[in-house]
């Protein structure tokens, strides 16, 4: 059992705390429907298509149906697991009911299911069946038996990332915090410590750190050229991300329930980035108009 809690402590060590950290998660690992959708549509970002289809017939939710929010919900905390930690799961757990035939034989059938994103690791495997090492609250763990299809592996190596390239960002970032140790040299040195000089050296650093994601802290002392830039590589990683878990979720309801069960779609309101960057740079929009095509769904 110790072990257990020993190897679940080392898989998900916390991200580097900084004032970016909050901030890095939320805007990267949640609000899909907020930046990606159509304007007025965040409750309807999510469906399981087409409707009536076996997986809205059978999904069981909090308040006996799963709404977009609730699908949200899951998909933000697989798409956190993934940049903090490198690995996710995404966890089926279907509830049978038994059916006693008249010859006296028993069988099961799927009265309804959830899903959800699990942490810890897998403890044992065997063929047709997974022994889960779950993380619980207050570092408990607990073994869950389950079949293979009810498991799903997310990986951020299948996204083209390493496990460890936005917590390194992170501890990047982490070094740019100059906001205790601002004041301290401020009480320490008032006569030589030079404030601006200090900011601009660490603002010149954080750029560095987060120039292959988009995501930026902030848009002091930026250009309009370079902002609109940033939100096309920021809302490009949004869409590579969830693109990626959708599609990992729906492989997953279908292994479990057959390919013809329905599926999870996002409802994306999709821009030609490429394009309208390309357009802009030509001359052919102006930087007012690709800002309202980008920032206005």
């Amino acid at each position: 059992m110790f072990s257990d809690q020993r190897r679940i402590k080392r898989k998900y060590p916390s991200p580097k705390n900084s004032i970016y950290t909050h901030r890095f998660f939320n805007d990267l690992a949640s609000g899909y429907s907020f930046f990606l959708g159509k304007k007025g549509e965040n409750q309807e970002f999510f469906t399981f298509e087409p409707a009536g289809c076996k997986i809205n017939d059978l999904l069981k939710g909090q308040y006996h149906y799963y709404g977009s929010y609730d699908i949200e919900q899951v998909i933000n905390r697989i798409a956190y697991s993934l940049m903090a930690y490198g690995k996710a799961y995404f966890y089926i757990h279907p509830e049978y009911s038994v059916n006693k035939t008249d010859d006296g034989n028993t069988t099961q059938v799927l009265r309804s299911f959830e899903i959800g994103e699990i942490e810890g690791f897998i403890k044992k495997r065997t063929k047709e069946e997974i022994v889960f090492c779950r993380r619980g609250l207050n570092c408990e763990v607990k073994n869950i038996q389950m079949s293979q299809n009810q498991l799903v592996i997310l990986d951020i190596k299948e996204l083209g990332f390493s496990k460890r390239f936005f917590s390194g960002i992170l501890k990047k970032l982490s070094k740019c915090d100059i906001t205790a140790k601002s004041t301290d040299m401020i009480t320490d040195h008032s006569d030589v410590y030079d404030f601006m000089y200090h900011s601009e050296r660490k603002k010149l650093a954080e750029l560095r750190a987060i120039r292959k994601i988009g995501w930026s802290f902030g848009t002091e002392r930026l250009s309009d050229s370079y902002i609109m830039y940033k939100k096309i590589q920021e809302d490009e990683l949004r869409l590579r991300f969830l693109d990626y878990i959708v599609r990992k979720i729906n492989d997953g309801l279908h292994g479990f329930l057959g390919d013809d069960s329905g599926q999870l779609v996002a409802h994306v309101n999709r821009k030609e980035y490429r394009q309208l960057w390309n357009d802009y740079n030509e001359g052919k929009i102006t930087g007012t108009e690709l800002t309202a095509l980008l920032f206005s769904n």
